[in-house]
């Protein structure tokens, strides 16, 4: 089967759809990925075909465009991310259409609102993913934020839907620019009604009982082939003596230089290590900063994780059996904060907001020393490395592309 996996956004995006990648190669199908430039290093695993469309989304850009967005309200957010994705809109538009031919299935994010254009431009069977429940409209449960009033929670959803419409006319205009017809597509929620897949823990999210026709919860894309080796610093650092406290914002622009540095130094002050993935501006024997590493042989090395809540470093913390401390700043990041929270591995979230410095060493402390956090997190972590997310997927697209 030949298959098309396209993805666009931060790391935290990608590195699932590596890891299904990887898993379907070793099935037998031919794979390629298409994704923005700045990925297309990450995706290149063995046997995988990778193609670049997009716009040049350095990390740098990538995280100034998400402090941009954590400072506004949530449709503003939108709008912002909305103008970070369509740049280069048409050319990407164009790209996508040649280079998804031919497949015999699609995979999009569900996020990847162009590439969505593409597959009903060129009649594509396709189906799509997403790495969170935010805005899977169900009467159980209400949009983010707003009172939960049973099977009304469906009038809720319309509101939210002409809401999000609104932001949608630079899609319409850049399509028409592009020579398609396709007017009136969602912002970041393309939903295939053949496959929409849920790429989450059940044993992180509530699972709605009322999915809408196609959608399936598969648990989350663990990968599980060999982690890549941590610096040698950083390694014999954790070898050397307790767990550290690791401080990781991910794609995210976090704190303040200044903020941080304070809440590392009122850490390390308690008597805790520290890994940072972040410059800090602090000296000390027991801190360590590094830039990107494998998380999965760095948090369960450590303590406690101090995250932004994105879902990929959400289930990777959770996976290591270790506690968060949670800041949440845009998009589906307070639910997961919000979660991780009512399962008693995180404590309440931390705003992302100034003077913020000594809060947020105040919380990692007192979370650092709770034996409750910790036993939960254990048992969390021992649940979802049970979990087989990715032959769950697997099998739904291959039982996909048999009916088609």
């Amino acid at each position: 089967m030949r298959i098309a996996l396209a993805t666009v956004g931060t790391r935290g995006d990608v590195i699932p759809f590596r890891a299904l990648a990887r898993r379907l190669v070793d099935r037998g199908h031919e794979v390629t990925a298409v994704t923005w430039p700045v990925h297309a290093e990450f995706l290149a695993v063995p046997g995988v075909r990778v193609e670049v469309a997009g716009p040049h989304a350095d990390p740098r850009r990538i995280a100034a465009t998400a402090a941009a967005a954590a400072r506004q309200g949530p449709m503003e957010q939108v709008a912002t991310l909305r103008d970070f994705h369509l740049a280069d809109g048409s050319a990407h538009y164009r790209a996508l259409r040649a280079l998804l031919r031919g497949h015999d299935l699609v995979l999009l994010h569900g996020i990847h609102a162009i590439a969505h254009a593409a597959v009903l431009y060129e009649n594509l069977p396709w189906a799509s993913v997403t790495f969170d429940p935010v805005l899977l409209a169900t009467r159980a449960a209400p949009p983010p934020g707003m009172p939960n009033i049973g099977p009304a929670n469906r009038l809720l959803w319309g509101m939210v839907d002409r809401a999000l419409a609104r932001t949608a006319r630079p899609l319409d205009d850049m399509l028409a620019r592009a020579g398609s017809a396709q007017q009136g597509l969602p912002l970041f929620r393309a939903r295939s009604q053949r496959l929409h897949l849920v790429a989450c823990s059940p044993s992180i999210i509530v699972v709605p009982p009322d999915l809408p026709r196609g959608t399936q919860v598969t648990g989350a894309w663990l990968d599980d082939s060999e982690p890549d080796p941590l610096p040698d610093d950083l390694a014999r650092f954790l070898d050397e003596g307790p767990p550290p406290i690791v401080i990781t914002f991910g794609s995210m622009a976090g704190m303040s230089t200044s903020e941080l540095a304070d809440t590392v130094r009122a850490v390390l002050n308690a008597g805790r290590r520290v890994v940072a993935q972040s410059p800090t501006g602090v000296s000390s024997p027991n801190l360590v900063e590094v830039g990107s590493v494998d998380h999965r042989l760095l948090f369960p090395s450590s303590g406690l994780v101090v995250h932004h809540g994105g879902a990929g470093t959400t289930h990777a913390a959770c996976a290591a059996g270790v506690p968060s401390v949670v800041v949440p700043q845009i998009g589906d990041q307070r639910y997961w904060a919000d979660r991780l929270r009512r399962l008693g591995v995180a404590p309440d979230p931390v705003r992302l907001a100034q003077g913020m410095g000594s809060r947020l060493a105040d919380a990692i402390t007192a979370a650092a020393a709770d034996p409750r956090l910790a036993g939960a997190a254990s048992a969390l972590g021992q649940r979802l490395r049970r979990e087989s997310g990715l032959d769950v997927a697997v099998e739904a697209l291959e039982a996909v592309t048999r009916r088609l």
